[in-house]
């Protein structure tokens, strides 16, 4: 099985590496009886182990954590049967660990800053998952067995000083979204065409982010430019922002659907 799931999913050298790391944690938390998790996932990551957990028939077995309800970036953890899904988000048993930047002035740090600042300490993005940057600092979601490092050894970011504590992922503070509502019309509800009225795209442009898999529809990615969207749905395009289908209105008299969304950068 495992070697039929790495033919199947692995699309390259990095893919097969990846997912045999993730039936290594799986089958070390099913013979040793233990919690296990992976590394932080991207969304395309994560889109590739939950096929991969399905395939082995363990998707009763595994739940993916990022600190909080809607991170973007989780580890696929995978628990024991004498617990449960919601016992990995305890403290005592999650693999996610956060630690607080505070900052000491009113100049404006970035997550290009924050993530920046990190990786120069030579920790790898694979160990740091949502930057989640507010006018006070930044909440940092890492993984558990670097969050002591980070701590001693993150004292600036963006050239300005910063206090650094962890703090237990209870008292996690999410940052308001800053959203920009508009609307528009569209001749279809197809993908490519809410991507290019909501991020002001050619057509063309929008379906060369698809297709270069850049984009994901409910934190799944989509490479078909004719996926049809609903009002809920929500958008991330890497390099433009995040969006949310609002509502839907009427048709023109043309009949091109109207579109009410909120977007964020």
């Amino acid at each position: 099985m495992r070697e039929k799931i790495l033919r199947a999913l692995a699309q390259d050298g990095d893919d097969r590496l990846l997912l045999a790391g993730v039936l290594d944690k799986l089958e070390t938390c099913r013979t040793r009886n233990y919690l296990t998790a992976t590394r932080f996932l991207d969304m395309r990551e994560r889109a590739l182990v939950q096929q991969a957990v399905r395939m082995a028939g363990a998707a009763q077995e595994c739940v993916f954590w990022g600190g909080y309800a809607d991170a973007e970036r989780t580890c696929a953890v995978f628990f024991p049967e004498y617990m449960t899904a919601g016992d990995v988000q305890d403290e005592e048993n999650s693999p996610v660990a956060l630690v607080r930047a505070q900052k000491h002035d009113a100049d404006t740090l970035t997550h290009r800053d924050y993530l920046g600042a990190l990786m120069g300490l030579q920790i790898k993005r694979e160990m740091i998952g949502d930057i989640l940057v507010s006018d006070a600092g930044a909440e940092i979601l890492v993984l558990r067995e670097m969050a002591d490092f980070v701590q001693m050894n993150f004292a600036q970011a963006g050239r300005k000083r910063v206090s650094v504590s962890r703090v237990p992922l209870a008292e996690l503070h999410i940052p308001e979204v800053h959203e920009t509502e508009g609307e528009g019309s569209v001749a279809s509800m197809r993908l490519d065409s809410l991507i290019a009225l909501i991020f002001s795209l050619s057509r063309s442009d929008a379906q060369a982010f698809i297709s270069k898999g850049l984009v994901f529809v409910n934190q799944q990615p989509c490479l078909k430019p004719g996926h049809d969207l609903d009002a809920g749905d929500r958008i991330t395009v890497r390099g433009k922002g995040r969006a949310r289908i609002l509502s839907l209105g009427g048709t023109s008299r043309k009949g091109r659907q109207f579109v009410r969304y909120a977007r964020s950068s």
